[in-house]
């Protein structure tokens, strides 16, 4: 939709699909969100959710997942949606209770590009909100765009996990959110050497960090969990977090092909950036 005011300014308000099989808060929300300037559709099952989108150009799936029971047939959509060329990079974003780790480790591998995680306060989902649509119009240029932030606050929430849910999250963390993203800019030869140079530089520190692989495209763990037995998860979590930025550092430090943006969003220009053996001299 786009509003004229006094022919001076043209806004085009963002028009977002929101899916609650809840009707009650599904009005709650949707009123919420108009009265903050969004157009706003609400659909109560999935059913709907193809129709509407192949009938109207929306800007956003939002999907509040609540109920276990019925998130398999919600990810099914994800997965549906992602699998059609047409919908392969539509925006998808999920509420859901941030305790519910299984949930999101599968709804980062069928595509969700997002969480909002509850309970929330207005004011902080409207930023995250915002800083989404953002996201998405660069990602409409062809970028690449990594949330620092976002998969900060990710990574953190391992620290509240059990173990066994740390080991599979992170890796999904890290694969899809980070790997996924620069490996077709930098090259999974580059990426071999900058892990291989993280193991040695914080392996110091924590031991259990060298046994890290690259394989087949994706950052395998599995001989960190064996060796790694009796050291507890926060450190774990605070380990890991220094090996991500150490990635992203790393990354930044060999291109300057890479912008920062308000010190939490990596963008990424899509070309081809640097040659293998010039790695090797800068990291070593």
């Amino acid at each position: 939709m786009i509003i004229h005011i006094k022919r001076e300014f043209t806004i085009i308000m963002k028009k977002i699909l929101f899916l609650e099989v809840d009707k009650e808060q599904s009005e709650v929300f949707s009123e919420w969100l108009k009265r903050e300037g969004y157009e706003v559709k609400s659909a109560d099952n999935s059913k709907q959710i193809l129709p509407f989108l192949s009938g109207e150009k929306f800007d956003i799936l939002i999907i509040d997942v609540d109920f276990p029971e019925i998130a398999e047939s919600l990810l099914n959509l994800c997965q549906i949606l992602k699998k059609k060329q047409y919908f392969s990079e539509f925006p998808i974003t999920v509420l859901t209770y941030k305790k519910n780790i299984k949930l999101i480790a599968d709804s980062i591998k069928a595509g969700v590009d997002n969480f909002i995680l509850k309970p929330f306060e207005t004011d902080s989902f409207l930023s995250r909100l915002s800083t989404i649509f953002k996201q998405i119009e660069l990602k409409s240029k062809g970028k690449k765009v990594l949330d620092l932030n976002y998969i900060n606050y990710l990574i953190k929430l391992t620290s509240e996990t059990t173990r066994e849910d740390f080991f599979i999250l992170l890796p999904i963390i890290f694969n899809k959110l980070i790997i996924d993203q620069v490996k077709g800019v930098i090259g999974e030869p580059v990426i071999v050497i900058i892990m291989k140079r993280l193991g040695e530089l914080i392996g110091g520190d924590y031991e259990f960090v060298k046994e890290v692989r690259f394989s087949d495209g994706k950052m395998l763990i599995d001989k960190v969990d064996k060796i790694s037995k009796d050291v507890p998860v926060e450190k774990l979590t605070t380990a890991f977090r220094d090996y991500v930025y150490g990635f992203l550092q790393l990354i930044q430090t060999l291109t300057s092909d890479i912008l920062m943006e308000g010190g939490a969003t990596l963008i990424l220009s899509g070309k081809p950036m640097i040659e293998t053996q010039k790695v090797n001299k800068m990291v070593m």
